[in-house]
C-alpha cells in the first residue's frame, strides 16, 4: 500500500502534467498560477483531505547599464605640473608659478629660478621645452644633445630637421665639436653647416634655472624654432649669457639671434654663422669687446651672406 505522502506526490504530479509542466524545474522562469486544488485521497479506514497548492515564483531582473564619460586631462611631466584650468607650467621657472602651482613672485624680483624667486636673468620662453636644465640635470659643460624637430630648417644649402645643441652656445646641422676655446671663422673643428650665436666656454649651475630650453610658435609652413641659452661662463656663475637662436619655417637661409644678458659684453666669444670648415661664412665677430649687448638683434642671410644689426 502508498503511503499518503506518495499519494499526495503523484496526484501533483498529475496536475502538473494536466497544466503541460512536465518538469517543473525547466520551467522556473515561466510565468503560471494554480489557484488552491481540493484533492480528496480516501484511504481505509478513513478519509483525509490536502489543499495543495502549485505556486511558481517570477523573477524579474533588472539590467542596469551605467555609462560613465571620463575626461582624461593633459599628462604634465616635471618639472611641468598641471594647474586647476588644464595648463602644464614649469614651476622651476615660471614667476606666476614659481615652485608650486599659484605662487607669483613678488615685484622685487626677477625670475623663479630653480622654483624660488630670484633676481637672476628669467627665462623667456612662456612654453619652454627644457633640452637640459640645471635644476633637474644638474650642472653641464663641454656637452652635446641632439634633437629632432617639427619641421625642416634650412641654412646655405643645408636642410635638415635635427640638430646638435652644444652648451657652448654652438648649433650644428650635422656633427658637432665639444671644443670650447673659440677662434675666427670659418672653423675647421665644425665641419657641416654651424650656427654660433655665442661661442665661449659656457657652464651650466646646478640648483638653478640654467639650461638650454626650446619652443615652436605659430601654425603649420608659418611656424618659428627658437633655441634659448641661459647660462653663465666656466667658473664664473654670476656672468650671465642669455639669448635666443631663432629659426623660422617660412623663410629658409635665414636664423636670428636676440641677446638679452651678456655680462662680457663679447669680448671672449664667436659670432657668426659658416657652412663648413672651410667657408662659406659670415662672421660678426671674434673676441672684440662690446661687440655684443643686452637687447641686440643680429639677423644673419645665408642667402646673400650679410647680415643686420638691429
Amino acid at each position: 500500500m502508498q503511503s499518503i505522502g506518495q499519494i499526495v506526490l503523484r496526484v501533483v504530479k498529475v496536475i502538473a502534467f494536466a497544466l503541460n509542466f512536465i518538469d517543473i524545474q525547466t520551467y522556473t522562469s515561466t510565468i503560471f498560477t494554480v489557484k488552491s486544488t481540493l484533492i480528496t485521497v480516501t484511504t481505509k479506514p478513513t478519509t483525509q483531505t490536502w489543499t495543495v497548492t502549485l505556486t511558481t515564483t517570477t523573477t524579474t531582473t533588472t539590467r542596469t547599464t551605467t555609462s560613465i564619460t571620463t575626461t582624461t586631462g593633459i599628462t604634465c611631466i616635471y618639472p611641468f605640473v598641471q594647474t586647476p584650468t588644464g595648463n602644464c607650467v614649469n614651476i622651476l621657472i615660471d614667476f606666476n608659478n614659481c615652485g608650486i602651482v599659484g605662487y607669483v613672485c613678488s615685484m622685487n624680483y626677477t625670475s623663479c629660478s630653480a622654483g624660488k624667486c630670484s633676481v637672476a636673468p628669467s627665462v623667456q620662453l612662456t612654453n619652454a621645452i627644457p633640452i637640459f636644465t640645471a635644476a633637474v640635470n644638474g650642472s653641464v659643460d663641454d656637452r652635446f644633445y641632439n634633437v629632432t624637430l617639427p619641421f625642416n630648417i634650412t641654412l646655405y644649402n643645408t636642410t635638415t630637421d635635427s640638430v646638435q645643441v652644444t652648451t657652448n652656445g654652438v648649433l650644428c646641422f650635422g656633427k658637432c665639436d665639444r671644443i670650447w676655446s673659440e677662434t675666427a671663422l670659418p672653423a675647421q673643428e665644425f665641419s657641416d653647416t654651424t650656427v654660433f650665436a655665442y661661442w665661449d666656454d659656457l657652464y651650466v649651475f646646478a640648483n638653478t634655472s640654467q639650461g638650454i630650453y626650446y619652443e615652436i610658435q605659430g601654425d603649420s609652413s608659418n611656424r618659428t624654432l627658437i633655441f634659448e641659452y641661459y647660462c653663465s661662463h666656466y667658473q664664473q656663475e654670476t656672468e650671465y649669457y642669455h639669448f635666443q637662436v631663432v629659426f623660422f619655417e617660412d623663410k629658409p637661409g635665414i636664423v636670428q639671434y636676440i641677446y638679452y644678458d651678456i655680462s662680457d659684453g663679447g669680448i671672449t666669444c664667436t659670432v657668426g654663422v659658416q657652412s663648413s670648415g672651410n667657408g662659406p661664412f659670415i662672421q660678426y665677430s671674434f673676441d672684440q669687446a662690446d661687440s655684443v649687448m643686452p637687447n641686440m638683434t643680429l639677423i644673419f642671410d645665408t642667402n646673400t651672406g650679410t647680415y643686420t644689426k638691429l
